[in-house]
């Protein structure tokens, strides 16, 4: 079991990898800015990152979803520079969009996420939504 909950589009070892191995807060705002440009460049900036063709196709779908419902809101965040966090903890503007606007359905057909696979994030969260109070990931990586 490398993650709570159901499995879906980003239930694989690949993606895990993916995750584990990388800031992916800023590596996804890079792919979403491409795909401003391009449906494709945006797709392939995925593929690049190690996502699975199906965990790439549920982050398109994040991006584009969160693009449509919070771009103004998203780019006046990113104009300012604002943290992730809010002084009180709570998350930015922009990112409680995304929460709200695709946080349901991105954790629904992704399976996987930061927070239920244990994985810290450039994100705080509270405690009670960080699954990685109760995980702990090992690798090995020698000879068996």
């Amino acid at each position: 079991i490398t993650h709570q909950g159901h499995c879906a589009s980003c239930s694989t070892l690949q993606d895990l990898g993916v995750y584990v191995r990388q800031n992916l807060t800023s590596a996804i705002r890079s792919c979403g800015m491409k795909g401003i440009l391009s449906k494709k460049m945006q797709h392939n900036c995925l593929l690049k990152l190690g996502f699975s063709e199906e965990c790439s196709t549920i982050w398109d779908w994040n991006i584009l979803n969160t693009r449509n419902n919070c771009f103004v809101t998203c780019m006046w965040s990113n104009i300012r520079n604002e943290p992730f966090n809010k002084p009180d903890g709570s998350l930015n503007n922009c990112l409680q969009c995304d929460e709200d606007k695709s946080g349901p359905n991105f954790k629904y057909f992704s399976g996987r996420t930061r927070r239920n696979s244990g994985i810290p994030s450039a994100i705080k969260r509270p405690g009670s939504q960080r699954y990685y109070n109760y995980m702990e990931h090992c690798y090995w990586y020698g000879d068996l």
